[in-house]
């Protein structure tokens, strides 16, 4: 049975209507339209989702500490390439080990 009828008929029956199957169903049409538009009509379908910002934020979060952790990674590459006085880009860390020059195979 549809929900929306059923809800009209149970409520017309307790406020004693009496009504037709047709009017039933117009008046169980315009309920579930009404239902449908509820959010929208009271800006609902606007307000944010907690969840989908909660995410948005973690990322935001987890990019920056990527970057951050990219920085510290660089600057430590920088360390070990002037001590060993080699090119930045012939120092790597793979593992925790870090690898320069000539172990590289270059």
């Amino acid at each position: 049975m549809d929900y929306w009828k059923e809800c009209i008929a149970e409520a017309f029956e307790d406020a004693q209507i009496i009504a037709t199957e047709e009017q039933i169903n117009s008046v169980a049409s315009w309920a579930e339209g009404a239902h449908e538009n509820y959010s929208m009509a009271h800006g609902y379908d606007c307000i944010p989702n907690p969840i989908k910002i909660e995410k948005d934020e973690e990322v935001v979060r987890l990019k920056r500490e990527i970057k951050r952790i990219e920085g510290v990674v660089t600057v430590y590459r920088q360390s070990v390439a002037n001590r060993r006085n080699v090119p930045l880009e012939d120092v790597c860390i793979e593992d925790g080990d870090v690898i320069y020059g000539r172990a590289l195979g270059r």
